[in-house]
């Protein structure tokens, strides 16, 4: 049966796997608890860290020879890890050490324990061995929420480049379930509410395409993910085309032809589009020859697919 201290330590220690706290924080409890003077947790490239005169530190440094290749689960002891130390890793050590393995799924990771007076006993060599694979676990957990944080980060980029966002309904119970970041900025930008959202979907039976405002479409469509709910994905359609300079780097050609081209893929006449950049005729007719060769694109109709329905569309 754990005792109230090794409850807490677990407590502390689910915290920092669910970010609710730092892992800094954790290790400072469990230095307390371990009466250590430092304790270190490596996971590659990470590094956290905390000692008894209060300096805390997270750093991206390799794992040091002296700690890579340690067993997972084994508890080394002081004299162990001095045998393997090379000179330049002594730094690391103190009067008593120890040290364990960590057995977390996406590499290898170690916790290492530092006194600079008194020695370790059995009993913490035993108490550390016991709390190894919880720490692992909640590495796994840690490192788990941290990816899904990132593919979420960048979901929402991509969401934001393309200009799509999306509003979840229950049009049943007339209830706005959720409003994703892109969404919301395009109903800001467009001075609308979610509630317009909401009341335009409960008038048009999914499928629909509706406007909600000049420049601003709206795809109702039925959820497919949860069942009696509806999906409102919002586009701005009066979005602009990347600058010039982004056109000029995806087709290979100089920034005046690469305004032509912006300016063509808006739908301008090649006249309209030489008096717009203050060009004669016969320079724009010259430039969108040069464009059309250097692209392979056929003409203002394939230039136009081109910028509107390319990769470089998110590079607005």
């Amino acid at each position: 049966m754990l005792d109230p201290e090794d409850s807490a330590l677990l407590l502390k220690l689910g915290d920092a796997a669910s970010h609710k706290c730092a892992w800094d924080g954790f290790l400072k409890e469990f230095a307390i608890v371990f009466q250590t003077d430092a304790v270190q947790l490596f996971l590659p490239p990470q590094i956290w860290g905390w000692d008894k005169a209060g300096a805390m530190q997270r750093d991206v440094v390799p794992m040091p020879l002296l700690f890579s290749g340690l067993r997972a689960g084994r508890v080394y002891s002081g004299e162990e890890l001095r045998d393997r130390a090379l000179a330049q890793e002594m730094k690391w050590l103190g009067k008593d050490n120890r040290a364990v393995g960590l057995p977390v799924a996406h590499g290898p990771a170690c916790l290492v324990l530092r006194r600079d007076k008194l020695a370790f006993r059995g009993a913490d060599t035993a108490r550390l061995a016991a709390f190894a694979p919880h720490i692992a676990q909640a590495l796994d957990q840690w490192h788990a929420t941290q990816a899904a944080a990132l593919q979420l980060n960048r979901l929402h980029d991509m969401a934001r480049r393309v200009g799509v966002g999306g509003v979840a309904l229950d049009v049943a119970r007339s209830v706005i379930l959720d409003v994703d970041q892109t969404a919301a900025r395009l109903l800001l930008e467009n001075g609308l509410e979610a509630r317009a959202v909401l009341d335009s979907a409960r008038t048009h039976a999914a499928p629909a395409v509706v406007a909600l405002g000049s420049g601003l479409e709206m795809l109702v469509l039925a959820d497919e993910v949860a069942a009696g709910q509806v999906m409102a994905y919002l586009r701005q359609t009066d979005a602009p085309l990347p600058d010039a300079a982004r056109i000029a780097a995806a087709l290979g050609i100089s920034r005046a032809e690469a305004r032509l081209a912006r300016a063509l893929g808006e739908g301008a006449s090649l006249n309209a589009a030489a008096a717009r950049l203050g060009l004669s005729v016969e320079t724009a007719r010259n430039y969108s020859k040069r464009i059309y060769a250097r692209s392979g694109l056929r003409g203002q109709a394939a230039l136009v697919r081109y910028l509107w329905c390319s990769a470089l569309l998110l590079a607005r």
